[in-house]
């Protein structure tokens, strides 16, 4: 991966845009990726346990077990990829029930405005986006956040639609050369990898201020600065877990919301935190492209 941090106080022209598109890329590609794995896995679960004859309630447990299991591989992926277990076990305990009964309610309501269209490319590409609102609601009250929610919204709305919309017309090509369980697969793999990208690419387009680790062992790791106040250090339940660098405390440092913009506030009692080589002694307003030091661990902040 490309891009030299340079040494002396960062401004917008030297920040590493080659290493950002490629940790865009690579969240995209990642939660696409989850998602379709979430969902074909709800869906062997809808097939192996549920046998109910009306259609209604058919749909509302397949919505429960293909949101729920999509609400526990998107919101588990990125405490997975840190190692972070007990942030893991928060993020489905919150983000699991939201999204089964947002998937429940989703697909629902989905057969009711695919009846109404009467089907076609539009009836199909609708009642999944009705779907991925539901679930993508449980992105954000996993994350108690309400850009989180907005961004669960958008990316679970456009996500369905367009995972419905090429399913739709990917049965419609290939006529009737699969067979039930084989559509219900490919339909279910496109919906959850649309529903992942898009939650990925709405994030990246409206996300107003981040952090990424430049080195250390979650290098190319993104965080959104979701919340008034995002801890950054070793304790789990930081909104920024600095995990890997031994020289990093618990709660070692802050950066907090105001106004007039970010502010980054050491917390650490031994351990230093630097802004471009600086140390930090009191509140250090933050520029996009500041670089931050934590022990050993090297993050960059950004804002638009």
């Amino acid at each position: 991966m490309s891009g030299v941090v340079a040494s002396g106080p960062s401004t917008p022209s030297t920040v590493p845009r080659v290493r950002l598109r490629g940790a865009n890329v690579r969240q995209a590609y990642d939660l696409a990726l989850t998602g379709a794995l979430g969902a074909l896995f709800g869906l062997y679960l809808y097939v192996e346990l549920v046998q109910a004859e009306s259609v209604y309630m058919r749909d509302a447990l397949a919505g429960l077990l293909i949101g729920g299991s999509l609400g526990v591989f998107l919101n588990g992926y990125g405490p997975l990829r840190d190692g972070a277990w007990l942030k893991l076990a928060r993020s489905v305990t919150w983000g699991a029930p939201a999204a089964a009964l947002g998937g429940a309610l989703g697909l629902v309501a989905g057969e009711v405005v695919i009846g109404l269209l009467r089907g076609g490319l539009l009836g199909r590409s609708l009642s999944w986006a009705v779907l991925g609102l539901g679930i993508g609601l449980g992105q954000g009250l996993a994350d108690r956040s309400r850009d989180r929610l907005l961004f669960g919204l958008v990316g679970g709305g456009l996500g369905g639609f367009l995972g419905g919309f090429l399913f739709e017309w990917l049965r419609v090509a290939l006529g009737d050369r699969l067979d039930v369980s084989a559509s219900q697969a490919v339909g279910i793999v496109i919906l959850g990898a649309g529903l992942g990208l898009c939650l990925a690419l709405v994030e990246q387009a409206l996300r107003r201020a981040w952090v990424q680790v430049q080195s250390g062992r979650q290098e190319g790791r993104i965080y959104l600065l979701a919340h008034p106040r995002c801890r950054l250090g070793l304790d789990e339940r930081a909104e920024i877990g600095i995990f890997g660098d031994a020289s990093v405390a618990r709660r070692h440092a802050e950066i907090t919301a105001t106004p007039n913009g970010y502010v980054l506030h050491h917390l650490a009692a031994q351990n230093s935190t630097r802004v471009n080589g600086t140390p930090v002694a009191g509140p250090r307003p933050l520029q996009d492209g500041d670089r931050i030091e934590l022990g050993h661990t090297l993050l960059l902040f950004r804002h638009r």
